[in-house]
């Protein structure tokens, strides 16, 4: 049998998506968290998009150590005003962050009900686990949200993203907080971008349980 150069690519990337996995420790812990979240967000009602897996909360990755592009790195209340139209009203924002000091994020609670993986960290027993773990546990949290906005150039933001791809998440519900990069994910490139770590790309997750190349026409 002979392969496609597409077939034989979409194999690599379902590669990357069944096996290149975190561990079941690890998507076991992130799932309690989803599951008080959703709860919560259900008692407001807020529901579970039964196709794709998302929802009950929306959630955002906030950016904040050592990340060198200082364009993206602004304080709360421009968090706000650059996202503020994507939440719904009494929606709870999950906000995966690498900051500890969470008298930061003040500014933001008095727009919006925020929580915050330490929020859950007795109640789960979160501390006794790997602390590397923490980080994973975010993106998995973070992932399943209704809507997500993330930190342009921040990979981790850019693997929320992928994930909520490979949950047949539409891309109309993913985005930046950076104005001029809010909407990328809408956007289809044939050829490589000059950052191309910058944010994740369609093609990573498009069709690829088939044997055909995704294109513009498969966007979503």
């Amino acid at each position: 049998m002979l392969f496609t150069d597409a077939a034989i690519g979409n194999y690599y990337k379902r590669f990357v998506r069944d096996y290149m996995r975190y561990h079941d420790t690890i998507f076991c812990a992130a799932g309690k968290v989803v599951a008080a979240l959703r709860k919560e967000g259900a008692d407001r009602g807020f529901e579970v998009d039964s196709e794709t897996e998302t929802g009950g909360y929306s959630a955002m990755h906030i950016r904040r150590g050592d990340l060198q592009f200082k364009r993206v790195k602004f304080g709360p209340e421009q968090w706000w005003k650059n996202t503020k139209e994507i939440w719904q009203p009494k929606e709870i924002i999950y906000i995966a962050t690498d900051e500890r000091n969470k008298t930061w994020f003040d500014p933001l609670r008095d727009h919006a009900d925020i929580r915050f993986l330490d929020d859950y960290f007795e109640k789960f027993k979160l501390g006794e686990l790997d602390g590397n773990y923490m980080g994973m546990i975010d993106t998995i949290i973070a992932s399943a949200g209704r809507t997500f906005a993330g930190t342009f150039f921040s990979t981790f933001s850019g693997y929320i993203i992928r994930m909520r791809g490979y949950k047949g998440t539409p891309m109309r519900d993913s985005y930046y907080s950076l104005p001029d990069r809010k909407y990328e994910m809408r956007k289809w490139y044939d050829g490589p971008a000059r950052h191309i770590f910058s944010h994740e790309w369609q093609d990573g997750w498009l069709g690829i349980d088939g044997d055909t190349e995704p294109s513009h026409a498969s966007l979503k």
